[in-house]
């Protein structure tokens, strides 16, 4: 019976894993479907020969909005007619560059063509650029309006907006500079403007779009953000980088995953569309990727947050995705990493925006360990021996326990002739009665003892959010994203190439087990061995840092455990010792 409770909790231990790795951890694209940022190569470059016949790049701008409903998009203010046109004769861009990102903007719709973060590198070592190449090939770019009933937004997109001002604006020191792009047509009575503010240390920018028509102010202006979020081909990464919206009202955090969002085909058209509406009432809307978001600080009010996918076929049955997220009258964008002191210093605008890093499950306890590796990582400024101090000080914390632990499975193990004894005594266990009998005869027996025949299990319960902690950390923090260790483990947040972690880890786990004493029989023991081969490959795969952790753990769980077995051993044969002593006193009187 002991054996059958033994295999249903290895059973029930691997399922938890699996299960949550599988329904919890973002997937990696199907097979048919390309990454959402497997985009066509950037313009110049050659493509390899499976993907040379792929369709042109969709024209966006026509099939965002087709067959929508219509949406009131004007309101009761009467202004005065445009006097004269205000526009550009050519297309032009304009730099802004500052401490942390270097930003482009074309006049041609005043949007944003390029967004480089100049603190972090793509996973080839390029710059980070949080504009999608697949925006450059649709000409569809951020900060585009889109309107589902009115055409103006198609007008103001393809507009060469008048820009007056340095082409290259630099920021230093803690100065602020307005960038200004204006739009006048007289023959269409359409006037636009869209102010950007930037600051010379911060990843927030603010907004002001106004656009009037025949007089009449537009009240609802959609401005897109997409069609994804940075450049990143990384095949080992794949499972992390789920392109999503996440909406933040009354202390809940809505999402929508694009890659789960069912795509219906257009009559006629080669392409697919999903469409969804989320509505208002949210304080701010992120378009984010693990590291990485663009959140738009938002009035629950007055805005709305909508979203649009176009799926366009490629080669060889397989298809891209442009992900869109739709928000009206915007006033502010944070765009940047999901980096905790970062997150912290735009709070006042973003409330509680550090809900954007999703820890799971044992959340808080991931963010404590956060802290105390960053915190170590001040004075050791490396985030692998960073990981290992941290794991030597809660090896400490947790040794009375661990010891508490290895001293009842090791009595445990000395009870083990008494409890044999006491279950051939009750040979027929089918007997309900002989089996309530030898249970009670058993707790009286650990009673007697005094024994906890659960003591060996809490130090296993505490390592297991422990566990998920670091698994969630190592998988989310942008502070381990490109952080090295030595020699071959160049990135903590990535699996190891050479499966050296996850062998080692497996290795000490195997010589752990050995050394831990055991209460049960010898199957019990054998299928025990089971799981270093389990969990070895299951964290094949898993971050590097993770292994990292676990691997160093079981080194100084063994070096502990010998300790506490030699501590043991002593003591055994010290109370050996005494009885024989005492044996000898006894005969010697009957003598």
């Amino acid at each position: 019976m002991d054996t059958k409770k033994l295999i249903l909790a290895i059973v029930l231990s691997v399922t938890v894993l699996l299960v949550y790795q599988y329904f919890f951890m973002p997937k990696p694209a199907v097979q048919g479907q390309a990454p959402l940022n497997a985009g066509a190569a950037q313009p110049g470059k050659s493509e390899p020969a499976a993907e040379t016949k792929t369709t042109a790049a969709p024209d966006i701008g026509a099939i965002m909005g087709a067959d929508e409903p219509a949406a009131d998009q004007k309101s009761e203010a009467i202004l005065p007619a445009v006097q004269q046109d205000r526009m550009s004769a050519a297309e032009q861009t304009v730099t802004v560059d500052n401490a942390l990102f270097t930003a482009v903007f074309t006049n041609r719709g005043a949007g944003l063509t390029s967004f480089v973060l100049k603190k972090y590198k793509d996973d080839a070592k390029k710059p980070m650029d949080l504009v999608s190449r697949s925006a450059k090939e649709s000409s569809f770019y951020p900060f585009y309006f889109f309107s589902e009933k009115d055409d103006f937004s198609k007008i103001l997109n393809q507009a060469l907006f008048q820009y007056q001002g340095e082409t290259t604006v630099r920021l230093n020191g803690r100065g602020q500079k307005e960038i200004v792009f204006e739009f006048a047509d007289l023959a269409q009575n359409l006037q636009a403007t869209k102010k950007f503010i930037f600051s010379a240390d911060s990843y927030l920018i603010r907004l002001d779009f106004q656009v009037s028509r025949n007089g009449q102010v537009i009240d609802a202006l959609p401005v897109v953000f997409g069609p994804d979020l940075e450049n990143n081909d990384s095949g080992d990464r794949s499972m992390m980088m789920n392109l999503k919206i996440a909406a933040y009202a009354n202390e809940k955090l809505e999402t929508v995953e694009f890659a789960k969002q069912k795509t219906v085909p257009q009559a006629g058209k080669s392409f697919e569309k999903a469409a969804g509406e989320k509505g208002s009432g949210f304080f701010w809307a992120a378009y984010e990727t693990t590291y990485f978001a663009a959140v738009f600080k938002t009035d629950p009010l007055r805005s709305r947050l909508s979203y649009q996918v176009i799926k366009q076929p490629l080669a060889k049955n397989q298809a891209k995705l442009f992900s869109y997220m739709i928000v009206t009258n915007p006033t502010a964008l944070f765009i940047g990493p999901k980096d905790e002191k970062v997150l912290a210093s735009v709070e006042k605008e973003f409330p509680d925006l550090n809900r954007i890093i999703d820890y799971g499950w044992f959340g808080a306890i991931a963010k404590i360990m956060l802290k105390g590796i960053v915190l170590i990582h001040g004075f050791l400024p490396n985030y692998g021996w960073a990981l290992i101090l941290f794991t030597l000080f809660l090896k400490l914390i947790l040794f009375p326990l661990t010891y508490s632990s290895s001293v009842s499975m090791a009595k445990m193990q000395s009870l083990q002739p008494k409890m044999k004894a006491i279950k051939k005594k009750y040979k027929n266990t089918k007997d309900m009665e002989q089996r309530k009998l030898m249970n009670m005869e058993i707790m009286a027996l650990y009673k007697q003892e005094k024994v906890n025949p659960a003591g060996g299990c809490l130090p296993i319960l505490l390592q297991l959010p422990i566990l998920f902690g670091f698994f969630r950390l190592l998988s989310v923090s942008i502070n381990v994203r490109h952080e090295p260790w030595i020699l071959w483990i160049t990135d903590l947040s990535k699996k190891d190439p050479y499966y050296v972690l996850p062998i080692l880890m497996g290795v000490t786990q195997f010589i752990q087990q050995r050394m831990t004493p055991s209460g049960g029989d010898e199957t019990q023991k054998k299928l025990m061995y089971i799981m270093p081969v389990v969990m070895t490959v299951m964290f094949a795969s898993f971050p590097s840092g993770l292994n990292l952790y676990w691997c160093f753990s079981n080194v100084l769980q063994i070096g502990q455990q010998h300790l506490i077995n030699e501590k043991i051993h002593k003591k055994k044969k010290e109370e050996e010792k005494e009885i024989k002593v005492l044996k000898r006193k006894k005969g010697a009187k009957e003598k």
